[in-house]
């Protein structure tokens, strides 16, 4: 589903508005500068779409209750952005929302385009994994168009993840550990992954495909055996369901503030603002690199926002793609007071 043609949008704001109470047809047709039919058609149509709507004689419709669906007219409505998030497609099943979004990308669509699944049936992600994503996630791709150097990818990793996290903190008040350059995880446990796909001509970007990944309204039969131990949702941490379109809103507020702030000042404010979360930094950590495994303490950004990683040997390495992991450090045995 593409964007929603405007007089669905506009009933629905006239519905949410006189809610609870009912507002006639005759009222909204007037309000809309239709007829009182296509009123009703458009009721009938956003019923098909799962809103619970109730229609009485002399009193008219009266919205009871919207279904949680990521549809565009609900992402935007109060959505405090000027391109991220504007132009929504939405999916109810797709493979892939980076695919989704490559294609619409190299067909012309805008910078802000956004790209949702309620269900993605062979998503990936970074280094080629595969994951789950069941309905209850947030499952999107946003597609920006930064006239910047390739290089600078890694920097707009750390960007989405500052915004996330930035997001969730304000949502939920929850402050996620965030693991080199983009997963966050909380108590050792994933909530978030990020995906950044680029297409680059000469020495420019010409478009930055960001795919992110949230376990939101997951139970824990939603995630395969496998997967229990290593990850977890929102709803499970908090004990109760978060607003998906509120927190997705909130991303594109963020990611939007962060992308202007990196446009006009470059990569140095993002990198700082990643420097500021609870990171790895300092953390003695195990890294897997194509082939090799070692293992080091990250020391912290390069300019471009690779990792720094001092080995045991006391040599820097610089690390621009690979898997890090935070090496558990054994619990200190208890002092006990002895006379």
């Amino acid at each position: 589903m593409v964007d929603t043609p405007p007089l669905i949008e506009r009933l629905l704001r006239e519905l949410k508005q006189a809610a609870p109470a009912p507002r006639s047809g005759a009222q909204m047709g007037r309000a809309l500068g239709v007829s009182r039919t296509a009123v009703w058609k458009q009721v009938r149509a956003l019923r098909r779409l799962g809103y619970d709507i109730e229609a009485a004689t002399r009193t008219g419709y009266r919205l009871v209750e919207a279904p949680d669906k990521l549809y565009p007219w609900e992402v935007r409505a109060g959505l405090r952005t000027e391109r991220c998030g504007q132009r929504v497609h939405h999916l109810d099943v797709t493979g892939s929302t980076q695919d989704e979004a490559r294609a619409l990308a190299e067909a012309g669509e805008p910078e802000g385009t956004l790209v949702l699944a309620e269900e993605q049936r062979s998503p990936r992600g970074r280094l080629g994994r595969s994951y789950v994503s069941p309905r209850g996630g947030l499952w999107f791709s946003l597609l920006l168009r930064p006239r910047r150097p390739p290089g600078e990818v890694v920097t707009l990793s750390l960007l989405a993840a500052v915004g996330v996290h930035q997001a969730i903190e304000e949502v939920t008040g929850l402050r996620p550990d965030v693991r080199w350059p983009n997963d966050l995880l909380i108590d050792g446990r994933k909530i978030v992954g990020i995906l950044v796909e680029l297409a680059s001509e000469g020495d420019l970007l010409r478009y930055v495909i960001v795919g992110i990944g949230v376990n939101v309204n997951l139970a824990e039969k939603d995630f395969p055996p496998e997967l229990r131990p290593i990850a977890t949702s929102l709803s499970q941490v908090l004990g109760d369901e978060v607003s998906r379109v509120s927190l997705l809103q909130r991303i594109m507020e963020r990611m939007e503030s962060l992308y202007d702030r990196y446009l006009e000042a470059g990569p140095g404010i993002i990198l700082d603002s990643w420097r500021a979360l609870p990171t790895l930094l300092g953390q003695r950590i195990t890294v897997e690199e194509l082939s090799e495994r070692w293992e080091g303490t990250a020391v912290d950004l390069d300019g471009d926002g690779a990792l720094l990683v001092r080995t045991d040997e006391g040599v820097l390495r610089r690390l621009l793609a690979g898997d890090v992991r935070i090496i558990e450090q054994p619990a200190k045995p208890e002092r006990t007071a002895t006379r």
